[in-house]
């Protein structure tokens, strides 16, 4: 808000001086911290466009680069997920000392112009260096939202706010099919276009040109945004080596929270990565059907289910039921699992399709579970390196999960039209690993937690 003070000094006259302080009053702060949620959601979003959609012309450029399976995907997860989680040490590290939003400016640019030059890569070593650009600029978004979220709420309502954030991550990956699907109806992938000059690219070249280049200009629109005063614990520590130490101490609950999280999300990145080539090849399906239709199956469940995913575990953490994230993790892996795999075993594409999207439901809490327990763990000055050592283990999952079953499928099975079979062996694995990791954590938790139980 824009106030006017009246300056008077002795002999001068009065002078004018327009100032803009933050109003606290009951309403304001809430509206404001879920306008900012809301608008990191929107970046969330906009960084899963530029992240997934490759996924539907995975197959596309496996044959214009000249590459294998397990190279493509490297292209989709192994470059970004080194430069994510390298790049996450150093954003945790400047979340904590300067301006959340200059991070998530400078970091949504970036990734922005990676994409684009995803679109214009000759070669594999170009694209998995364009990829490698977009994981180190989608790195400032992770602590920062962290951050600004929990400095926004309090512990006990902290689920809601992440739930809606997490709900962003799903949303975009849906939304990134859906676009992807309807452009590659209007611009077919695999043709050649003459852009004029003697300059030809294919369809998906053009596509990532153009989803990555709006998004310079949309970075700047964080600034509209008041950023949150931040929470400090009283030693005051911003240092990585205090953290470390801490995890140290905690060493059962960081470990099998971390380790957790990479099995975990490696379900999720495996099942955005390969499905597209599944429904293409097993089923015949065109990239546009397969965009509108796992678009339509990624978008519509978890947006239904998240909320309530925030909702139960606040009002049960509410209740003193404290490790209540990590019995989330325990159960809902489990149910989600058996449906997904039914979904790459069975003939029918539309059963598939249903068996999937109950699955992606009943899990779609998950990372926002993670997230919450973490923030959970942790004192404000902390925030930022807790995030981003999280995505530094947490961001392998983009490796783990794509590569992961690509090396099934061509050292194990040996075909393509084995895709389905793979995903389902790699899924079934990974959900028992996630379960063992996320007993671990809660046993560490159960010790860690009531360092504290109310509001900063």
């Amino acid at each position: 808000m824009k106030l006017t003070v009246d300056w008077a000094r002795p002999g001068k006259r009065r002078v004018s001086e327009a100032i803009n302080v933050n109003v606290h009053d009951d309403a304001s702060p809430a509206l404001q911290s879920w306008l900012l949620v809301l608008f990191i959601t929107f970046l969330t979003i906009l960084s899963l466009l530029d992240r997934n959609i490759i996924s539907l012309f995975l197959d596309e450029i496996r044959n214009d680069l000249a590459i294998s399976e397990v190279q493509a995907s490297l292209i989709y997860g192994g470059a970004f997920a080194l430069t994510f989680s390298l790049m996450g040490l150093p954003m945790g590290w400047a979340v904590d000392r300067i301006s959340r939003r200059k991070v998530i400016c400078a970091g949504v640019s970036v990734w922005s112009i990676s994409t684009a030059a995803c679109g214009l890569a000759p070669g594999f070593p170009s694209m998995l260096l364009a990829r490698a650009g977009v994981g180190a600029g989608e790195a400032a978004l992770v602590p920062s939202a962290h951050a600004i979220i929990s400095d926004s709420f309090p512990p006990e309502k902290r689920t809601l706010p992440f739930a809606f954030y997490a709900m962003g991550q799903k949303a975009g990956a849906g939304i990134a099919l859906l676009v992807g699907g309807f452009l590659a109806a209007v611009i077919v992938p695999h043709l050649s276009y003459a852009l004029g000059f003697g300059v030809s690219l294919k369809g998906w070249q053009i596509i990532l040109v153009a989803l990555g280049l709006p998004g310079i200009l949309i970075a700047f629109m964080i600034f509209a945004f008041p950023e949150p005063p931040r929470t400090r614990n009283s030693s005051g520590s911003t240092g990585y080596i205090p953290y470390l130490a801490y995890m140290r101490r905690n060493f059962a609950y960081f470990s099998g929270h971390h380790l957790g999280f990479i099995f975990a999300q490696s379900i999720y990145t495996g099942i955005m990565a390969w499905t597209p080539a599944y429904f293409t090849r097993v089923h015949g399906w065109s990239a546009a059907e397969v965009g509108f239709w796992f678009g339509a199956v990624i978008l519509v469940g978890p947006l239904v289910s998240l909320p309530a995913h925030g909702w139960i575990c606040d009002r049960l953490l509410r209740r003193g039921v404290t490790n209540v994230h990590l019995n989330y993790q325990l159960v809902m892996l489990p149910l989600g699992a058996i449906p997904i795999c039914g979904a790459y075993l069975i003939n029918d594409p539309a059963g598939g399709l249903i068996l999937l999207g109950i699955g992606m439901t009943l899990i779609a809490g998950s990372a926002a579970a993670t997230s919450a327990s973490l923030q959970l763990s942790i004192s404000g000055s902390m925030r930022g390196k807790a995030a981003s050592v999280w995505m530094l283990t947490g961001a392998l999952a983009s490796f783990v999960g794509p590569s992961g079953i690509a090396l099934v499928n061509e050292e194990l099975l040996g075909s393509e039209q084995s895709i389905g079979q793979s995903m389902a062996i790699f899924i079934t694995m990974a959900v028992v690993a996630a379960v063992l990791c996320f007993a671990l954590a809660r046993i560490g938790f159960i010790a860690l937690y009531p360092p504290r139980t109310s509001a900063e």
